[in-house]
């Protein structure tokens, strides 16, 4: 009987597990975590990504060393005490693997917008690292999948720049006005004439970077009588921040005294003041010690100072003005730029300047002025335009020092500037700074690259020059 009773056991057992088996898969699919990606997903993710590490990094570091800023405590950074950046490249080049992912489903499934804009997306990013950084993996990077290359060589940035400005130029053609829906765009919404405006705006930029080691003239006209190009602040690349968490701006999150490190700078109040420009009292705040007073006092902290001198400057941290609060307290008060108007304005004043393009410098320097103003929902003073300092002169600098005005929140392009035209002068490095008075010109590559890419970091280093801080990159050589 009990022999009996075990076949049964055993039979039905495994007509249990049979049954198990044959539904194995599709009890065991999550439906909330699809196996496949689709472009959508990896635009949302890529355009977070991306634009969150430039918003954050441009106030952390870019405010920084473009000395709209300056640090109270934890100077090493503003003394350009710099060791080896491994954030802005790792960051990067994650994210480059998905909008390399994203490009891939855009062509097999043949929709050309995904295509453009994940080639945008693309050249932007190389965009920031070789800027930053010089040679980088560029041909090999992000093929250690596909093609099993783990150590990818270093591409020397002009030939970097060669495929930025052509991807740039292919979205261009790829994307129409009546082309293929897309979804997942933080930054417009699926306009697809929008990214079209930032593919043709992004390569202006691109191409004044290197204006002074070619002669770029018959492109930039190109695309300034050709093609579609920002036309207001309606069209600035920018992702914005929600009200409620998880996507809200970053340093809203952060603790008030993480906030507080970061003053307003010496050099930029003095610009300011110059200027009597009241962006002053958007951005900073009056000092803690006359903030309730009948005369309220705004007043920057020298950049480039030691620990010790940063926290006793001016009698102290009361009397140095901390930044404005719409910068902190409120989670979505700004948002993460990319690009923008006001900046594209400036760039086509200068090339109008130097005689690349056709076209009146003064106007297009007055409405970049004008953008900015608005961008940040400040009145401009009906005179602004015409006070000593700002009027336009035909100089390039008092175009570059609008520009740089302009730059805040977004400080590397402003260093970017500082590197290519020695503009605005008044960038100079701090009494306690530790680069022998010179302001960097590059990152250091991760350290782990020496260990992990050796032969190739070896390589683009015998090119470039020393991995230094002080070492040129291409395009300002």
């Amino acid at each position: 009987m009990k022999r009996i009773i075990n076949i049964c056991f055993l039979t039905c057992a495994m007509i249990w597990l049979g049954a198990c088996d044959s539904e194995f898969e599709e009890i065991n699919t999550n439906p909330n975590k699809p196996e496949t990606v689709t472009a959508d997903l990896l635009l949302a993710r890529v355009i977070n990504v991306g634009a969150n590490t430039i918003a954050l990094e441009g106030f952390n570091e870019g405010n920084i060393v473009a000395q709209h800023t300056a640090k109270i405590n934890f100077t090493d950074f503003d003394r350009y005490l710099w060791g080896s950046n491994s954030g802005l490249w790792n960051d990067f080049y994650s994210n480059l693997k998905d909008i390399n992912n994203m490009l891939e489903i855009a062509r097999e499934s043949g929709n050309k917008s995904y295509e453009g804009i994940a080639l945008i997306m693309k050249s932007w990013t190389f965009s920031v690292l070789t800027d930053n950084y010089g040679d980088i993996p560029y041909t090999e990077a992000t093929r250690g999948k596909s093609d099993e290359i783990l150590q990818p060589k270093y591409d020397a940035q002009e030939a970097i720049y060669d495929g930025l400005l052509a991807d740039l130029e292919q979205a261009n053609s790829l994307l129409a006005a009546d082309g293929q829906a897309i979804a997942g765009d933080l930054l417009y919404g699926g306009d697809l004439l929008k990214w079209k405006k930032f593919a043709n705006s992004l390569r202006i930029r691109l191409l004044m970077r290197i204006s002074n080691k070619r002669d770029v003239s018959a492109q930039l006209q190109s695309i300034v009588s050709n093609q579609p190009i920002f036309e207001s602040n309606a069209d600035n690349a920018r992702m914005e921040y929600l009200p409620t968490r998880p996507n809200t701006w970053p340093v809203h999150t952060w603790r008030v005294g993480g906030f507080d490190e970061h003053r307003m700078s010496l050099t930029m109040q003095g610009v300011l003041e110059d200027f009597e420009d009241p962006r002053q009292f958007i951005w900073f705040r009056a000092t803690d010690a006359s903030i309730n007073t009948a005369n309220p006092v705004y007043a920057g902290l020298s950049n480039g100072l030691s620990e010790n001198n940063a926290t006793n400057f001016n009698g102290g941290a009361l009397n140095v003005s901390r930044l404005g609060t719409i910068l902190y307290e409120e989670p979505n008060a700004v948002d993460a730029v990319v690009m923008q108007f006001a900046e594209l304005q400036f760039m086509l004043a200068e090339a109008a300047q130097k005689d690349l393009i056709s076209g009146s410098a003064e106007d297009l320097y007055n409405a970049g002025v004008q953008a900015s103003f608005d961008h940040w929902n400040v009145a401009m003073p009906a005179d602004y335009l015409s006070r000593t300092g700002v009027a336009y002169d035909g100089e390039l600098e008092t175009i570059i020092t609008q520009k740089w005005i302009s730059l805040f929140m977004n400080g590397w392009e402003a260093w970017y500037d500082y590197r290519r035209t020695g503009f605005p002068a008044v960038i100079t490095p701090g009494p306690d700074n530790v680069n022998n008075d010179v302001v960097p010109v590059r990152y250091l590559y991760p350290d782990e690259q020496q260990t992990l890419n050796g032969t190739n970091y070896a390589a683009a280093v015998a090119r470039q020059g020393a991995d230094d801080i002080n070492t040129k990159v291409w395009w300002e050589k």
